[in-house]
């Protein structure tokens, strides 16, 4: 079946992916898995031992009526038996431990490498393509461990086979011999075709993902919009896809284990008419012709065992491609070889010269020749129209972007060659919307500082205004919020945010618009809140509402990514430009309000 243009860029971007990466994660087990392919190929090579005893009573048994070597191949049997009940376990056991193991480094390595990667990743990347990478695909690449691991038992066990086969007639094992190639480019053939047809799947399915995982997260949006229909109708659209390639995959699938299933028998019925001949002739006795013809069964299994194994390792395949495509994802924000670190920082912040772009065209840029000095202490607003620059410039101070040129220092040393973390801990954001997680609010306040004492956290809910709430709410502090704190308030959750950052104690703080959505009552608590979290701190504040920043030490007005004006409130007000023309817009607005 011929592919579409975008599923031909698809394998292409995947197909030659090197494993280089991960090969590490399977070196880790090496001596376990050794261990259970040792265990595995004892057992399969034990039960070479049965069509072997099968030609002994033939041979021996029947003609001679010895049925004390009957008794003894009997108990042999029963013990070879039990040995591989024993090694089946043993074997099993092994498998599936290092399986489990293997899986949680996957995930915890796919997780480690996203939490390196910058902000510009994840606005390219959807969000549901990678909860798909860390959970789908980690499967299938578990699943390539053991498709591996048992794809080298199988061929152990086809090669022991094989030297039996000649021990007994090498002429009828020639022949099963030179069958084995045909086998073998049948399952090359096949397990090409599958895999492209599996990484298509896998594609789709983390489209599905990403687009479900939208949709919900949207579901207030949807239901607002009576949306559901059109959401469902959009869903069935991606799902749609996934029907035709696995039904192409399972269409493979099938001819596949019909050729084999044909080669399989032409093989066997070569076999019967020469072992008859054989027998006939006088070349070989029954018992001969009965061992090879079991072991004959024994050849096929693991033939059969390969080509459904190689679905498995297809799969597996698309998996690691994928996952591998994701740890070569290079981070943008890079450590500095020899990182200094702070423990402290006494907050001054200087931008020299800065240009930053968002695009990989210098000509665009989002900051252009941004310069500005702000004291230990000091309290800063920016202000200007939306897109102005404004959350730039502090996603620059907490490098989550690095300057295109330029340069950001704070107490004299450029960001860039600070040790990032213990710089981070330094800095405190309060955003307009603030994130919680879907635990308990004591979990949200301490996820700032996790080895805090009680008296810390409660002092830090006192300072943010926010003890009285929770201590009404049925479960106090170990209430349950939901996810992002769905069962909160926004002002609720804007004083668990401030207390976060309380509790954090930072040498700078980021206001984001931190109380433009919230009532007057809230604001009030909020605003109280804040007053004395910035206390003897360097805090930027960024603010649409221009008459909760009069007090600031220093207003900078952006427009396009450039200073405009800057000052303190009287200053500003007291000559023409953006920020006497916004705040006069802003307070006509709120009058027009108290009229209506």
């Amino acid at each position: 079946m011929k592919r579409s243009a975008e599923e031909n860029k698809i394998l292409e971007r995947y197909e030659k992916q090197p494993i280089s990466k991960i090969l590490p994660l399977f070196f880790r087990y090496r001596y376990l898995l050794a261990l259970s392919s040792f265990i595995s190929i004892l057992f399969n090579l034990v039960g070479l031992v049965l069509p072997w005893m099968l030609k002994i009573a033939i041979d021996r048994v029947l003609p001679n009526a010895d049925y004390v070597l009957f008794w003894v191949l009997c108990g042999l049997m029963l013990l070879i038996y039990l040995a591989r009940s024993l090694l089946r376990y043993m074997a099993s056991y092994m498998v599936d431990y290092i399986g489990i193991r293997f899986l949680v480094d996957v995930r915890q390595k796919v997780f480690r490498h996203l939490q390196s990667l910058s902000l510009r990743f994840y606005q390219e990347y959807r969000t549901g393509k990678l909860i798909s990478n860390v959970i789908s695909d980690a499967e299938l690449m578990n699943g390539l461990l053991r498709t591996l691991s048992q794809m080298i038992e199988q061929t152990i066990q086809l090669c022991a086979i094989a030297l039996l086969l000649f021990f007994l007639n090498w002429q009828m094992a020639l022949f099963i011999v030179l069958t084995l190639p045909i086998h073998a480019l049948n399952f090359r053939f096949f397990r090409r075709i599958i895999k492209k047809d599996y990484l298509l799947v896998s594609e789709q399915k983390s489209e599905v993902s990403a687009n479900l995982s939208e949709s919900l997260s949207g579901v207030k949006v949807v239901k607002s919009f009576a949306r559901e229909h059109s959401e469902a109708l959009r869903f069935f659209k991606k799902l749609r896809p996934i029907v035709g390639l696995q039904m192409r995959t399972t269409v493979d699938s099938i001819y596949l284990a019909t050729s084999n299933e044909i080669l399989t028998v032409i093989t066997h019925l070569a076999i019967i008419g020469l072992g008859i001949r054989y027998v006939q002739n006088g070349d070989i006795t029954i018992g001969v012709f009965v061992a090879f013809y079991s072991y004959v069964g024994m050849i096929m299994s693991p033939l059969t065992v390969l080509s459904n194994l190689s679905l498995f390792f297809a799969q597996g395949q698309v998996g690691a491609s994928r996952i591998v495509n994701l740890l070569n994802t290079i981070p943008e924000i890079k450590e500095a070889e020899h990182p200094v670190h702070r423990d402290r920082f006494t907050g001054h912040i200087e931008f020299e010269n800065v240009f930053f772009s968002y695009s990989k065209d210098e000509n665009v840029p989002a900051i252009h020749d941004f310069s500005l000095s702000i004291r230990p202490g000091e309290k800063v607003a920016l202000v200007g129209p939306s897109g102005s620059g404004k959350s730039t410039i502090t996603n620059l101070l907490l490098r989550f972007y690095d300057v295109t040129r330029g340069a950001v220092l704070l107490d004299g040393l450029d960001v860039r060659r600070l040790d990032l973390e213990a710089y981070r801990r330094r800095v405190g954001v309060v955003l307009q919307e603030p994130f919680l997680f879907s635990g308990s609010i004591r979990d949200n306040i301490v996820y700032a500082r996790p080895d805090c004492s009680e008296e810390e956290m409660l002092e830090a809910a006192r300072k943010a205004n926010a003890d009285e709430f929770i201590q009404n709410l049925p479960e106090g502090y170990e209430t349950i919020i939901g996810e992002r704190g769905e069962s909160l308030s926004g002002g609720q959750k804007q004083r668990l945010a401030i207390a976060r950052a309380v509790l954090r104690d930072p040498d700078i703080l980021i206001l984001d618009e931190a109380t433009s959505a919230l009532d007057t009552l809230s604001e009030a608590l909020v605003q109280d809140a804040l007053d004395r979290l910035m206390e003897n701190k360097t805090t930027i504040i960024i603010a649409h509402r221009l008459s909760t920043i009069q007090n600031a030490d220093k207003i900078v007005v952006l427009d396009g990514g450039r200073i405009v004006q800057e000052g303190r409130h009287e200053e500003l007000m007291a000559r023409p430009g953006m920020y006497r023309d916004l705040y006069e817009k802003q307070k006509k607005m709120a009058e027009g309000r108290k009229h209506r």
